[in-house]
């Protein structure tokens, strides 16, 4: 699940495909009823074709004989959207089960496919199958608790936010998440030094009793999930920049825009200014760089001594400043097309008045008395 893994997924999407033909509208307990009965002889010969070909696939990839499980529980969350093949995938990854195309032709054979119920479960290593499909259908879901995490939070805000709806305190997240090994290849960069930004803002569902790093992990998951659709590695190279330097982008896009619709011209704004190696001057940052933030930033506050302070350091600041919202990082990927190279919050609060011309920049600044 540490992004990119295609591996033979040729293989397994054909496969699929013709798993997917032999299924037949109806609840399990029909077909469950129909096991009994004899099959036709296009439906048999069908599946044993699929077992074949599964054999055959496993007999490819060794799969059947590399992966071993060891005893003890395992613990697994299924959210709302994810598939067949996600559900497989997360037990295969957390040792539940040894082969996730195996567990996944079982379970459509039997008709589970689409009857997968969201929340955490836990599983002894090892467990058959059966009695994984019984557990996840029937919904035996372990005690849950909520969190929602706003967007645009910082590592510590996050922190007290998961220290109010859990009872894990926020020194302890915090120490969580000022950690990087947690396995995922966008935390590789040298130039991070903790997880701020990445903690993924939504709402979660945690079980009763789980621990700081499981809800860093967590967070960190649903982040790799959401950008998993994104052009990362285009954007990279149209704009220059690295993975974390474009989560930084999308960071003070957060912090900067007044509205979802003008974050794009944020983006704009932000890249325009880079390219003309224009120091940002980016409110945002120097609040991040104050122990404590002001509503009101003095003369002095702009030149507070921080590599955040983008008054005092040119090009973007060393990481994000938060952990952005989806709207954000795509804006920071696909920002819109403009000369802007300026922009001032409105008299009335809701949105920003952008220009590429300083005076103008000046006027309307002045109308709204900042």
């Amino acid at each position: 699940m540490r992004r990119y893994d295609k591996s033979k997924r040729r293989h397994r999407e054909e496969l699929e495909a013709r798993l997917d033909a032999l299924q037949r509208p109806g609840s399990r307990k029909r077909r469950r009823r129909r096991r009994g009965r004899s099959l036709g002889s296009g439906l048999f010969a069908s599946l044993l074709l699929v077992i074949a070909l599964a054999a055959a696939y496993l007999l490819y990839t060794g799969a059947g004989a590399e992966q071993q499980t060891s005893d003890g529980a395992a613990k697994v969350e299924v959210v709302k959207g994810e598939t067949l093949t996600d559900v497989a995938a997360k037990l295969e990854e957390a040792g539940v089960i040894e082969n996730a195309f195996v567990f996944k032709t079982q379970a459509r054979i039997e008709g589970y496919g689409t009857e997968i119920k969201t929340g955490r479960y836990t599983f002894e290593r090892g467990q058959e199958s059966g009695e994984i499909l019984e557990k996840l259908t029937a919904g035996e879901a372990a005690p849950t608790i909520a969190v929602t995490i706003p967007e645009g939070l910082t590592l510590e805000e996050t922190a007290r936010t998961v220290a109010a709806g859990t009872a894990i305190p926020a020194a302890e997240f915090e120490r969580a998440a000022r950690e990087t090994d947690y396995g995922y290849a966008f935390l590789e960069d040298p130039a991070i030094k903790t997880t701020e930004g990445y903690l993924f803002p939504r709402r979660y569902d945690f079980e009763k009793g789980v621990t700081a790093a499981q809800v860093v992990d967590r967070l960190l998951g649903q982040y790799l999930i959401e950008t998993a659709s994104m052009e990362i590695g285009g954007a990279k190279e149209r704009h220059g920049l690295t993975e974390h330097e474009l989560v930084t982008v999308a960071s003070l896009i957060e912090k900067e825009s007044a509205n979802p619709e003008e974050r794009p011209l944020i983006a704009s704004v932000i890249y325009n200014r880079l390219r003309r190696e224009m120091p940002l001057q980016i409110d945002a940052t120097v609040q991040y760089a104050l122990e404590r933030p002001k509503e009101h930033l003095s003369l002095a506050d702009l030149r507070t001594a921080s590599p955040y302070n983008t008054y005092e350091h040119p090009g973007l600041p060393p990481g994000p400043i938060c952990s952005p919202s989806r709207q954000s990082l795509a804006a920071a990927i696909n920002p819109q097309r403009t000369d802007y190279l300026y922009y001032v919050l409105k008299a009335n609060g809701r949105e920003h008045f952008f220009t590429s011309d300083y005076d103008a920049f000046l006027r309307e600044k002045a109308r709204a008395g900042r």
